[in-house]
């Protein structure tokens, strides 16, 4: 008995061998590059699309807020007697006109600045809405990669675990193993053909946002993402949060809408003042009629006009006191979206420096010690020193510290990518 055992254990050993060191094949699909994917959303992603259209509504707005009101044009009959008669009373006239306001010295000026502060603060949102976008689109790409990478893992050790069903069944029907390692092996392996269902799942719901995000149509072929790299974070905490104060694209727009709420205000105070109309006005008179007959000139008409704003205390005063809570309550918010954000680099910093020493332990240790008690325990199988369960759970072991290893991987870049949009900045 000891030669069919010995035969069936090197048997074992040589197929583990072969599948452990084999590389999975490699499908036809073509390989995504993240910034190509990134540039591709820039140009189509219909949410940053439809923010620059907004933006060039309010670049619109501009030229509008320093423009004079429209002049007016008027015609009219002054002085007609009742008779309707154009000739008998000397003022009787006929007359164009056309008056021009003119808003007081400076309220023009505030209002443009007003308008291009809010272009500003709506090109700072296109910012932000670009930098969510980027974000999406790398936490669906690193994603994606963590589902080709799991399969891969997946595929590998289902093969893996196939051999041992192999040599459980043979093992067993030789009367050289039990049924309890033919079972075991058998759930593992069906455990693992419901994974690579689920993945499958996965991938496809995967593939349709990256499509959405990018505006693809959901029939084109994505492609398979390249594996992804780990690379620390070159930034610390407190670096990180000086740099989000300086231009993350929601405080920026936050600091323009309050400019502009301050030009509200001075514009608000200018309105004690009255504004100007100037109005000109050409009459034209009929010649008179009977023996006494003379001809009559043309007269001519100019005439300048002050609004008074006697009702100030109902309204400008009221709209002083206006425009300077607004001032106040977005100042309040700006204070609340920057401790906001100063919390979550906070936050999120930790989170990635605990994720960063987590997978340098997988790397340096798990990972590579798990290995090495596969080696041990395909050393000692071999020579009837483990049973098949030690094998067994050995390569389980060591097939969920690989899945462990990429899903924090996966996190962290998803932590970096949050971070980046917290931050309003890539890091390259």
């Amino acid at each position: 008995m000891r030669k069919p055992i010995k035969f069936f254990r090197l048997t074992l050993f040589f197929s583990l061998i072969f599948l452990f060191f084999s590389s999975p094949g490699q499908g036809e699909n073509k390989q995504l590059k993240l910034d190509v994917l990134i540039e591709e959303a820039l140009q189509n992603n219909p949410e940053i699309l439809a923010s620059k259209k907004r933006w060039e509504v309010f670049k619109e707005k501009i030229p509008q807020a320093r423009a004079l009101p429209d002049p007016m044009f008027g015609f009219g009959i002054v002085s007609l007697p009742t008779n309707f008669s154009f000739r008998e009373e000397d003022m009787t006239m006929k007359e164009l006109s056309i008056s021009q306001m003119f808003p007081f010295y400076g309220k023009r000026r505030l209002m443009g600045e007003m308008a291009e502060k809010e272009a500003e603060a709506v090109f700072k949102d296109i910012q932000e809405r670009t930098n969510r976008i980027i974000k999406e689109v790398k936490a669906t790409y690193f994603e994606l990669s963590y589902n080709y990478r799991s399969t891969e893992i997946t595929q590998r050790n289902k093969e893996i675990l196939e051999s041992f069903v192999k040599i459980a069944e043979t093992q067993y029907a030789l009367g050289m193993g039990i049924q309890q390692d033919v079972l075991k092996a058998h759930v593992e392996v069906s455990k693992m053909v419901d994974d690579l269902i689920m993945l499958g799942q996965k991938k496809r719901a995967l593939e349709g946002k990256l499509s959405a995000l990018l505006n693809r149509s959901p029939e084109v072929s994505v492609g398979e993402p390249a594996e992804v790299i780990f690379k620390k974070l070159p930034y610390a905490i407190d670096e990180l949060q000086k740099m989000a104060v300086e231009i993350n694209p929601t405080l920026q727009g936050m600091k323009k809408m309050i400019e502009a709420k301050e030009k509200a205000y001075e514009l608000a105070k200018k309105e004690y003042f009255p504004d100007l109309n100037f109005k000109f006005a050409y009459g034209q008179r009929d010649n008179s009629r009977g023996p006494e007959a003379m001809k009559r000139r043309d007269m001519l008409t100019g005439m300048m006009e002050i609004n008074i704003p006697i009702f100030y205390k109902s309204k400008q005063e009221r709209k002083v006191a206006e425009t300077k809570a607004d001032i106040q309550v977005i100042e309040a918010q700006y204070r609340a979206m920057k401790n906001e954000i100063l919390f979550m680099i906070t936050d999120m910093g930790s989170m990635i420096q605990r994720v960063e020493r987590q997978l340098e332990l997988y790397k340096t240790g798990i990972i590579p010690q798990a290995s090495l008690q596969i080696n041990s325990a395909m050393s000692a199988y071999r020579v009837g020193k483990a049973d098949f369960m030690t094998l067994l759970d050995s390569r389980m072991t060591l097939y969920r510290y690989e899945l462990e290893y990429h899903q924090a991987l996966t996190e962290y870049e998803k932590n970096v990518a949050s971070m980046e949009a917290v931050v309003g900045r890539r890091f390259e």
